[in-house]
C-alpha cells in the first residue's frame, strides 16, 4: 500500500493518505488523475487497471488490496 499512496501522493494536496481515503470524495481525483495514476501503477507496479477498476474499489485500501490480488496472480 505504501507504494500506491506514494503515486496517489503525486496527484493530490492530502496531507494524510490512508487506506480508508476514497479517491474522489475524500482525495478530490479528477478523472484526468486517474488516468495518470493508472498508467503510474502500470509502470510501477506491473499491474495493468481499467478506469472501472476505480468505480469499483474506492479507497486506496481496496485498490491496495485488488492490485495484490492481481499481482499474486501473474
Amino acid at each position: 500500500m505504501e507504494k500506491l499512496i506514494e503515486l496517489v501522493e503525486n496527484y493530490v494536496e492530502a496531507e494524510d493518505i490512508s487506506a480508508s481515503s476514497s479517491f474522489k470524495g475524500d482525495l478530490g481525483m479528477s478523472s484526468f488523475d486517474t488516468m495518470c495514476l493508472i498508467t503510474d501503477i502500470g509502470v510501477e507496479m506491473g499491474v495493468k487497471l481499467k478506469p472501472t477498476d476505480f468505480v469499483a474499489h474506492k479507497t486506496v485500501g481496496e485498490m491496495a488490496d485488488y492490485i495484490a490480488s492481481l499481482a499474486a496472480v501473474k
